[in-house]
């Protein structure tokens, strides 16, 4: 398998992963608009108040689907690019793999998710009752600080984390075979 096939296999389980995440997240906000309001900028935070029952309730179901997910699309990706390649994926193919797939999250999450529809769209089921027209909607500098904070950027460590996760696993499962 050519590293180009690796990328573009990657690039396919990336886009499952990204559709099924956002609609655990709009499926969520759908159900109970607070359920990301731990996310929201702080002056939002302050002014909606706490998170009702109802928004903890999806918040929880919404953690739970994604953690699945997060596991469950590497595992089918492994075993798809197991298929096609002869001997074993080895640690650095998966890992490509899985920083991939992750980069690709990342990067939907803050350009699709935050820029585009919370700060630029606004749909009413991401906007907190009686907080509407706020100026901090408009914030995209929020969104780019929680994703690199300082001094330590980690979130986005967590790209070569999911891949070496990934990598790791695939080694130990090809070890134990």
């Amino acid at each position: 398998m050519s590293w180009w096939q690796l990328v573009a296999v990657s690039l396919s389980y990336a886009l499952v992963l990204v559709v099924l995440f956002a609609g655990v997240i709009v499926g969520g906000l759908l159900v109970a608009s607070d359920a990301l309001v731990d996310d929201y900028p702080p002056t939002i935070r302050e002014r909606y108040g706490r998170q009702g029952a109802r928004g903890k309730r999806a918040a929880g179901v919404m953690g739970a689907l994604n953690a699945v997910i997060f596991v469950a699309v590497p595992i089918v990706g492994m075993i798809d690019l197991h298929g096609r390649v002869d001997g074993g994926l080895g640690f650095w193919r998966a890992f490509v793999f899985g920083a991939l797939v992750w980069l690709a999250l990342v990067l939907f999450d803050l350009v699709i998710l935050d820029w585009w529809l919370f700060c630029t769209v606004q749909p009413r089921f991401m906007v907190l009752p009686g907080t509407e027209g706020m100026a901090e909607y408009r914030d995209y500098g929020f969104h780019w600080r929680v994703l690199v904070p300082r001094p330590v950027p980690w979130p986005l460590l967590t790209i070569l984390g999911y891949g070496a996760v990934v990598g790791a696993v695939s080694v130990v499962v090809e070890v134990l075979r």
